[in-house]
């Protein structure tokens, strides 16, 4: 059973050996696929120009490609003469090769070579496709002239101080293979309006040349136009304009150093921090800073424009240390500058002689209902040390509060006082006393937070009903009420006064109008006779007598209906006698009939002879034209 399971065991890694070796001999097969090899004619050049770039891609496995190869020259473009437009299937064994013709750079001369790629799509035995690519070089030479100029521009220093002088450095070096000549440097600026020459510069060969200038009130500008010759050929470089700043200092250099306290015990340690702002727009670097005492604190620091400096430093003292350190600033102006920090004394004290003091404060309420208001403090001050504190001033901030005469060890006092808070927010009182090495140590009392709330109002009792009194009610006057409406009232009153005074106006002209209007038409009526007439006559016909009573007849009774409606007028009476005396007469005579020249007939009327007493009594009335009366009746109206 044992040399059962040892043989199986033996087969399964011989199994994972073979199958190991396969996969590696898979995969060095499939790397050797495709060979890929470029030739150029000519191998050399004296400039850029033409080559011929010849390309063989073989197929070098054990089957036919399934996917094409495309080639690809140096500049990423596909050689359209390789295959079918720039892609071939290649069969197992065999190869595909083209030639073209390709333009060479001065970049890839200077590389000495050129580089051509190919890619194409593998499928691998699960499935899987794999883009691989392969690159083929060709080395080319280039024999011919190359000039060119490097030209480096440095400027010292990078910030100038205001009557200082700035140097700014040309490097001129000589990169190509042949010899340069005529070399002109131009500073086309404000540093410097004189141009300098160098008569010529070898292959390989660096030389320098600088222009001064000195800082004024204002900043300098730098901007280079180098002109050179190479044999036959003319050429120039341009450097782009920069600024030279003038030097602004900026260091904020007061209470630089400060300490955590200013008083400890025995064997304590204190922290000092050193703290340097540079508002300005030097650059500081390689700063040292220095202590009397303690020699070496800070090396090697750096300060940018804008930057603030933070350094901290633990001492453990024995006994009372006044630090001051000395800090040396060299700067990008050139300059080194040393400066002093302030004085910072740290008393050390036996711990017999230590002040320590608490300070406890309380409020009568935590909460405000109304700002500004009046809240009581108490301040409750006691003395831990060993010995005596005298003259415990009280603070509020800045602001005085008390003076404590004396307090004695673990003695407290308690000051109250009233104060008018203006809004809520955080108290804290601080009391401030004499050491016995004279330095004056403050303590700060606990945090009191007084807040804000709105009062609640008291709930409405319920009203006691009583019998409500009599009131008379009067009515206001609306000017009270209301005065906008008592004005509009007042002024509706005075239009409507004077609408009316014009209503009754026009009303009394309609009337006298009317009255004369009356008066025309009762004239006109007057001026007229009134007389019906009769049917209409034909005088083409001759008349006849019984026509002519019938007419009279009609006449009558039209002025008999005429009379009794009519209302008695002066005409009235002349026209009664008219009517009379021609009815007389028509009793009396017939109507005589003539006729007229042309066969027609006329009527007329002759009147009898008037008797003899009526002649004598009273004159015959005068025969009216009723025609022309009526006629002037119309010319009247």
């Amino acid at each position: 059973m044992y040399t059962q399971k040892t043989m199986k065991k033996t087969c399964i890694v011989l199994a994972l050996l073979v199958m190991l070796l396969g996969m590696f001999a898979m995969s060095a097969s499939a790397a050797e696929n495709v060979n890929f090899t470029i030739s150029v004619e000519p191998a050399s050049l004296t400039e850029p120009g033409a080559v011929t770039v010849s390309v063989r891609v073989v197929n070098a496995g054990e089957t036919d490609m399934t996917e094409p190869v495309v080639l690809y020259d140096p500049d990423g473009n596909i050689v359209t003469g390789f295959g079918d437009g720039g892609q071939a299937l290649i069969k197992k064994g065999e190869y595909v090769s083209t030639q073209h013709t390709y333009q060479v750079t001065q970049a890839q001369l200077d590389e000495g070579k050129i580089t051509y790629s190919i890619s194409y799509n593998e499928v691998g035995a699960d499935g899987a496709v794999t883009v691989k690519t392969q690159t083929a070089s060709a080395q080319i030479a280039f024999t011919g002239t190359k000039a060119e100029l490097t030209v480096n521009r440095t400027i010292d220093p990078e910030v100038v101080r205001n009557g200082n002088l700035v140097t700014v450095t040309y490097e001129l070096y000589n990169a190509g293979n042949v010899e340069i000549t005529s070399i002109r440097v131009r500073e086309d600026s404000s540093v410097s309006r004189t141009a300098q020459t160098l008569t010529s510069l070898a292959p390989g060969e660096r030389k320098t040349m600088q222009f001064t200038a000195t800082m004024n009130s204002a900043d300098l500008k730098s901007a280079g136009v180098v002109t050179y010759k190479a044999g036959d050929q003319s050429l120039k470089e341009e450097l782009p304009e920069v600024t030279i700043p003038r030097a602004k200092p900026g260091l904020q250099l007061d209470n630089i150093l400060t300490a955590d306290h200013t008083s400890i015990g025995n064997g304590e340690t204190v922290t000092l921090t050193l703290t340097i702002v540079n508002n300005g727009n030097i650059t500081y670097s390689n700063i040292t800073v220095t202590d009397p005492t303690y020699g070496e604190i800070f090396t090697n620091l750096s300060l940018a424009p804008g930057e603030t400096l933070v350094k901290e430093k633990q001492f453990t003292l024995a006994e009372t240390t006044t630090f001051k350190y000395s800090i040396t600033l060299p700067d990008n102006t050139g300059v080194t500058n040393t400066v002093s920090s302030n004085e910072l004394k740290v008393s050390v004290y036996d711990p017999s002689q230590v002040m320590h003091i608490s300070v406890t404060a309380e409020a009568d309420c935590a909460t405000i209902a109304r700002v500004p208001a009046d809240v009581k403090f108490a301040v409750t001050v006691t003395n831990n040390s060993s010995q005596e504190a005298k003259n415990i001033s009280i603070y509020h901030g800045e602001t005085f509060v008390y003076t404590i005469n004396s307090i004695a060890p673990s003695k407290s006092v308690t000051v109250e006082r009233d104060f008018t808070v203006s809004q809520a927010g955080k108290f804290r009182f601080t009391a401030r006393v004499k050491d016995a090495l004279d330095n004056t140590v403050s303590f700060d009392s606990n945090e009191i937070t007084l807040t804000y709330a709105a009062p609640t109002q008291a709930p409405t009792p319920d009203p006691i009903v009583t019998p409500a009194p009599l009131v008379t009610v009067t009515v206001a006057p609306i000017e009270v009420l209301d005065p906008v409406t008592a004005k509009t009232n007042e002024v509706l009153k005075y239009a409507a006064l004077v609408m009316g005074s014009a209503f009754a106006l026009v009303f009394v002209l309609f009337v006298v109008a009317t009255i004369a209007r009356s008066k025309r038409r009762a004239a006109s009526k007057n001026a007229y006779d009134h007389m019906e007439l009769g049917a209409k006559r034909d005088y083409r016909e001759p008349a006849r007598r019984e026509r002519s009573k019938d007419l009279n007849d009609s006449a009558e009774e039209t002025f008999d209906a005429k009379k009794a409606v009519e209302s008695s007028r002066p005409s009235d009476e002349v026209l009664k006698e008219e009517l009379e005396a021609e009815k007389a007469q028509s009793d009396a005579e017939p109507v005589a009939q003539q006729a007229n020249e042309n066969g027609g007939y006329r009527l007329t009327r002759e009147a009898p002879a008037a008797p003899a007493e009526a002649k004598a009594e009273e004159p015959a009335p005068r025969k009216r034209n009723r025609r022309s009366d009526r006629k002037k009746a119309n010319e009247d109206e």
